[in-house]
Order: C-alpha cells, then structure tokens, then sequence
C-alpha cells in the first residue's frame, strides 16, 4: 500500500506541474526555462473545460466526491497528497469551464511546503509579486492569458489557487434558426 501510495504521489506531482529538468544555477537560466502559461494537472488552465479537466483526473485514478453545490466539484488526492497537499476543490461557471481550482491541506512538514515552493518556481520561474524564502511564502504568478497562481505555504494550512480572471461563456445568439428547425421532422 505504501508502494502505491508513493508512485502515486511522485505521479500525480509530475502530472500536476508537468516538470520540466531545470538547472538551479543561474537565475536567467531559470527565467529562460520558465514556463509562460499556468497549468493544472498537466492541462492548460485557460479556458479550461471541467469535462477535459475531469478525464484527466479519472485517467490519474482520481475521483470526485458528492457536492450539493452547482459549479462545484471536489477531489481527494489521497491520504499522504502531493507533497502533502491533499484536497482539490474545482470550481466551475455556467457554461462548464474552470473559473478557480483550489488544492489545500495541511502540511506539518516544513521540507514539504519548502519542495512545494521550489517546485513552482522551477516550473513558473520568479513569482510576479510576494516572496518566498527558500520555497516558504505567499506568492502570485500572473500570466499574459489572464490566468494566475497563488501559493500560500508560509503555516500549516497550505493552499494554491489557480484562477482564470475570464474563462470561457457560451453565448447564446437569441435567434432561432428556422431552417434547421424545419428539417428536424
């Protein structure tokens, strides 16, 4: 059980930030290497639909639990989490596409919110505004598409947000269209 435990979480985190090998050595190297769109679980968060979100998490072995909530849909990422993050809560608009998705849990293990922090700005390069301190802090990266990550690791009660400021609404025209209608006999 530990076995799988553990193969799921070193899976589950390369899905999640999609990881890329990046060298420590020099900040421009970073900067270089650094990704320019937010992803989540290997997906990219702009106008992201929750149906694509949703089979890439069932392909991870994940599954959503009941929510009374429209627009709203949660996932447990196993009991030891990705790097101790265990809950993930996808929130979604009308038109059922990612708005916000929320990971969270409680990270007692200073060496798990420090690999968390590093681990995002390997992947997202120097945060656009906060800090972090050898991966502990409260940070933001923003994106050109209008999509941000928010880290939160500086106690126990750790959390990232991804959000996307404008994601997609399907608009409805207002016309009827008789044509296709008169064909539907």
């Amino acid at each position: 059980m530990r076995r799988i435990s553990l193969s799921f979480c070193v899976a589950s985190v390369l899905a999640l930030f999609s990881v890329a090998s990046v060298s420590a050595n020099t900040s421009n190297d970073m900067t270089s290497r650094a990704s320019s769109i937010a992803e989540l679980f290997g997906l990219s968060l702009n106008d992201l639909s929750l149906e694509r979100l949703e089979k890439q998490l069932t392909t991870m072995g994940l599954r959503s639990y009941p929510s009374y909530k429209e627009g709203v849909v949660s996932y447990s990422l196993g009991p030891e989490g990705i790097f101790g993050v265990t809950n993930a809560t996808i929130y979604s608009n009308s038109s059922g596409y990612v708005s916000q998705a929320l990971l969270s849990g409680v990270v007692e293990s200073n060496e798990k919110r420090k690999a968390l922090g590093d681990l995002l700005e390997k992947k997202y390069g120097a945060p656009s505004g906060g800090y972090l301190n050898k991966g502990i802090g409260r940070s933001t990266w923003l994106f050109k598409d209008g999509t941000l990550i928010e880290l939160h690791n500086s106690t126990f009660d750790v959390s990232i947000l991804y959000v996307d400021e404008h994601p997609r609404e399907v608009t409805r025209s207002g016309q009827i269209d008789v044509e296709a209608l008169s064909r539907k006999k």
